[in-house]
């Protein structure tokens, strides 16, 4: 478990399963769907003692608030979380506005753990940075919470910020910071992962990676998936989803292999020189442990959300 791996005091993230965004689907009980990165989705997880993993952006006063993407639909029009104030996103969204940060670490009160990952990681936004150190420093005093992200540098540049609040470099392909400038998406993949992980090296408490699993790739390219499930429209989406898997899916997948060796021996090395441990993030499928066993992973971020809430809390309880 993490912390016989990390060999310090964080007793409160010695748990196997993390819940991702929450624990958020249809609930039975509120008859209602609770929405990822929300109060609810944290309460949730909060109330019955499960560890999770939300997502935070920026508003234009530099308040941390829990959103995965930057725009939020609203009749019809996009709002651009870090273009507002927080006030005049409540003004604009009303119930749709997204949570504090500090609401959600205020009603846990260090009775989970939390991974806070900072989507909006600029090493520019100082006041930003130092807010966030702040208000994680006020939360986690024996490692109750977890900081990653996806940018090395802002990472580095937090860390000398924080106490007492666990670290962690997330190494996967993705979204990279060479993408912005017109760089072969491959390439820079590559690039971030070696950059990623020679920060990680010199800095970071935990060695985060992404699953790159057959089951959920394949999973991922289904997006031709109609929501009229006719007959017509279901055997179009088969040939379509057999051409892919024969064309282009093809190519993808020798390139996303290519990646994925890359990675793995990246993980490998960091875990080997540094005895560190290795955080996995998103489970959907049980049948991706066994994927993953022989990997070093000692905790994952799981998401089960497609079972309902109170499934899913039943079910991370039974694996945990």
């Amino acid at each position: 478990m993490l912390i016989k791996r990390l060999n310090k005091n964080f007793e409160i993230l010695d748990k196997h399963l993390i819940a991702h965004k929450g624990i958020y689907g249809y609930s039975k009980k509120l008859k209602k769907y609770v929405t990822p990165n929300s109060y609810t989705s944290c309460k949730f997880a909060i109330d019955n003692d499960i560890p999770f993993e939300c997502d935070i952006r920026n508003t234009a006063d530099d308040i941390a608030v829990l959103a995965h993407d930057n725009i939020i639909l609203h009749e019809g029009q996009k709002i651009k979380v870090n273009k507002y104030k927080y006030e005049e996103l409540v003004n604009i969204l009303g119930s749709k506005a997204p949570t504090k940060l500090e609401d959600v670490l205020s009603y846990n009160k260090g009775k989970v753990g939390v991974i806070v990952d900072a989507k909006e990681a600029h090493i520019f936004y100082s006041k930003y940075r130092d807010n966030l150190a702040n208000l994680l420093n006020k939360y986690s005093v024996k490692g109750e919470i977890l900081l990653q992200s996806f940018n090395p540098f802002f990472m580095l540049s937090i860390r000398k910020h924080l106490k007492g609040v666990l670290t962690g470099q997330l190494i996967c392909r993705g979204k990279t910071i060479l993408e912005s400038f017109r760089t072969p998406k491959r390439l820079a993949n590559i690039y971030e992962m070696l950059i990623s992980f020679i920060c990680f090296i010199a800095r970071t408490d935990v060695i985060n990676m992404e699953n790159h699993s057959d089951a959920k790739w394949q999973v991922r390219t289904r997006f031709f998936i109609s929501k009229k499930e006719n007959l017509k429209v279901k055997n179009k989406r088969d040939k379509l989803l057999e051409k892919l898997d024969h064309t282009i899916y093809k190519g993808i997948k020798k390139l996303n292999k290519f990646t994925d060796k890359i990675q793995l021996q990246l993980v490998k090395i960091a875990h080997e020189l540094t005895k560190k441990p290795v955080l996995a993030f998103t489970i959907t499928h049980e049948d991706e442990f066994d994927v993953m066993e022989n990997l070093y992973i000692v905790n994952y971020i799981a998401d089960f959300s497609m079972l309902g809430v109170e499934e899913y809390i039943e079910k991370i309880k039974r694996i945990s």
